[in-house]
């Protein structure tokens, strides 16, 4: 026989599979619930009527018979050979919303989810899909909602502002607020704005919607002692991605490494810069004009790793070379090698047959990955590979 326990499990299923919501979103009229029981047959009644007698009085002391809210029990007569007659459960049911709310404890959630579905409802009309597909979103931040709407409708009369967060000027909403629940806000926004507001590749929320943000800063040193930035004479500078972009140096090669070191110590080289420590981030400067134009030399770590920035990379900007990511290298320093804790799994795409075959050469045959720190290589066979750069220009592997 069901308990008092196994039904309110049921009827609790009903609200958390949002079921009840999706009724209410679409006005539809409460339908009496039913909940689902098995009923003892003959041989079980003989045998555990003592049991069943007290789950009875357990269901009957639990029913809203007796608390005056809950679940109603409908009986039958049910004939028996030895027990005579006997009065079981037919149905057991919610009659009313108000049983079923407050027997779950949902009331005051179910008053505050209808009423701020009405006011969304009559603010932003094209939000209905949305919370009928997803009402969840609207119950997981049901005391924030209505400043979630507040912010939207901001970003409506605001789109792609250029301002950063901060400056959002809004009553009783602050910055925090927004960086806190850019999860629901993206959902509203990805709905109320149009497609011109919106950069749906971007994930950061910031870039999606047009906002400014704290951007990645760029470290990079003049090579040759005869260029300067706008006649300064500045050799190293760390600039926003920004002013970065907009920098247009009179540099015809860039190189970019990880290690700060290496950037630091990095050799001189006619008409070059060189650009350290953004590791994966090289993505960014996807958007920096000038370097589509320059020639790119690659140098990363010789390990899966690296060879998987180098692959990113490429993705951006074709062109680009590699600089001591060959197979003569990872043997010419091979005592220096040691075994790469995480690797990537496969080759990267985008690799050269060179590039390729040095990542292959990186596999041992115990499943051990190699991985040759790039500051580990002797200084003379970084400068020996930025001379064979200089004679040969147009190779695709330096």
């Amino acid at each position: 026989m069901i308990t008092p326990e196994e039904i309110r499990a049921k009827a609790l299923r009903h609200w958390n599979s949002h079921a009840y919501h999706r009724d209410r979103l679409a006005g539809r009229a409460w339908q009496a619930l039913n909940i689902p029981f098995g009923k003892p047959g003959g041989r079980e009644l003989l045998s555990g009527y003592a049991a069943i007698a007290d789950a009875m009085r357990a269901l009957r002391a639990s029913s809203g018979e007796v608390l005056g809210y809950g679940y109603a029990i409908e009986f039958e007569a049910v004939a028996h050979r030895q027990l005579g007659e006997q009065q079981l459960p037919k149905r057991i049911f919610f009659d009313t919303e108000a049983d079923f709310l407050r027997y779950i404890g949902k009331s005051r959630e179910a008053v505050q989810f209808g009423r701020l579905a009405r006011l969304t409802a009559a603010r932003h009309p094209t939000l209905a899909g949305l919370l009928h597909i997803k009402p969840r979103l609207l119950l997981d931040y049901l005391a924030a909602w209505e400043k979630l709407l507040a912010v939207a409708a901001w970003f409506i009369d605001h789109p792609r502002p250029g301002i950063y967060l901060r400056q959002i000027n809004l009553p009783g909403i602050d910055s925090k607020f927004i960086e806190h629940h850019t999860t629901p806000l993206t959902a509203l926004l990805d709905v109320l704005l149009p497609d011109s507001a919106i950069d749906r590749e971007e994930k950061n929320f910031e870039r999606r919607y047009g906002l400014r943000f704290d951007q990645p800063l760029i470290r990079l040193r003049l090579l040759d002692a005869g260029l300067s930035f706008s006649g300064l004479s500045l050799t190293d500078l760390t600039i926003p991605l920004e002013d970065f972009q907009c920098l247009c140096p009179p540099v015809e090669t860039v190189f970019v490494t990880e290690n700060k070191v290496n950037g630091l110590a990095f050799p001189a080289f006619p008409k070059a810069l060189v650009i350290f420590g953004l590791g994966y981030g090289l993505a960014s400067l996807a958007a920096t004009p000038w370097l589509h134009k320059t020639r790119l030399i690659y140098w990363g770590d010789l390990d899966t790793h690296g060879f998987a920035i180098l692959a990113r990379f490429r993705e951006v900007f074709q062109h680009v070379e590699s600089m001591l990511m060959d197979s003569a290298t990872l043997e010419a320093n091979r005592a220096l090698c040691v075994v790469e804790d995480a690797p990537v799994e496969g080759t990267p795409a985008s690799l050269t047959e060179v590039e390729a075959a040095a990542c292959a050469a990186l596999m041992q045959p115990d499943g051990s990955t190699l991985r040759l720190e790039q500051e580990l290589i002797p200084f003379g066979q970084v400068e020996d590979s930025l001379r064979h750069a200089i004679s040969n220009k147009c190779d695709t592997s330096v």
